[in-house]
């Protein structure tokens, strides 16, 4: 029977240095925490913040909703928009300047 030998390398820190290696970690998994929470806060918008995008009433926004006007998630009693849909919504509705002959 043949056995491998298996190599190990060891590197010794001193507890200080391991500490402060485990708190930069965590301040690291903290940050991109935080940054997942405002990538989604900048794609998607929460349902109760588009009337006042929009200038226009709950009733209203219902009927668009109602009237699949602009597409929107729902889990729940959750409602989510992704800016991308509102922003299109927008385009949709642009109305230009008449050309003048």
């Amino acid at each position: 029977m043949q056995t491998e030998a298996i190599k190990v390398n060891m590197i010794m820190l001193p507890e200080e240095a391991v500490n402060q290696i485990l708190n930069d970690q965590k301040l690291i998994l903290e940050r991109l925490d935080q940054k997942q929470e405002e990538n989604f806060a900048e794609s998607y918008l929460d349902s109760k913040q588009i009337p006042k995008l929009l200038n226009i009433s709950l009733k209203t926004w219902q009927n668009y909703r109602d009237k699949r006007k602009i597409p929107f998630i729902q889990f729940g009693s959750k409602i989510w928009v992704k800016r991308i849909d509102l922003e299109a919504f927008l385009d949709k509705h642009y109305i230009t300047n008449k050309k003048t002959a």
